[in-house]
């Protein structure tokens, strides 16, 4: 399976915001965080695969500081420049390695990731990252694809998983120590394969690291 990279999302980066269910996509997941994360003004976020910014920023008047990483540059700037535009001054891009994933440990009150993990081979490799990463009492958001049968991305360039079935994925974070894991859908991304029309739901996971 080809492995997408950096250059890739680089090369989108300028038009990425323009695809209207992706927005909707952010829109609902961000949503989905404020709904079920106690959110407040002294909490330290990192977003893991944050691109744009479509959805950590619709966030970061809510929270202390977020650290919005990506192992895009240009998307990076994109994310940057949306920043200012918004005056939003608590927003810090991150341009992270594709092959080091390393993160300091016990410095962040809240991880999330949208539509990223669909792209990691090492799923519980990044997981546990965020649990070390995380500080006593930190939450994990996480939202991706349901478990899907390889139709929903017109290229396959950079998939590493066709999506995931949300219990599985709760038992491998059960397993991590996460606690009060709890899944819901919050988007249905529909297309139009053929003369089928195709529901992809969207799973928000989220869960807490013990005190």
């Amino acid at each position: 399976m080809s492995k997408v990279t950096p250059r890739d999302f680089d090369k989108v980066a300028a038009s990425w915001d323009e695809n209207p269910r992706r927005r909707l996509l952010a829109a609902a997941v961000a949503d989905g965080i404020a709904a079920n994360i106690p959110l407040h003004s002294d909490l330290q976020v990192l977003e893991f695969g944050c691109g744009t910014g479509l959805c950590g920023l619709q966030l970061a008047s809510e929270i202390g500081q977020l650290s919005a990483a990506d192992t895009s540059a240009a998307m990076l700037e994109e994310l940057r420049r949306k920043s200012q535009s918004l005056d939003l001054k608590n927003v810090t891009p991150v341009l992270i390695s594709p092959e080091d994933w390393t993160l300091p440990d016990a410095a962040f009150d809240l991880v999330f990731s949208s539509m990223v993990l669909h792209h990691i081979v090492a799923t519980q490799t990044l997981l546990q990252h965020f649990h070390q990463a995380l500080k006593p009492g930190g939450f994990l958001a996480l939202a991706d694809l349901e478990k899907e049968d390889g139709t929903f991305h017109d290229e396959p360039t950079g998939i590493a998983h066709h999506g995931f079935e949300p219990q599985a994925l709760m038992t491998m974070l059960e397993r991590l120590g996460f606690t009060a894991l709890k899944s819901r859908t919050v988007y249905t991304v529909h297309k139009q394969r053929g003369d089928d029309k195709h529901a992809y739901p969207v799973f928000l996971i989220t869960g807490q690291k013990p005190h």
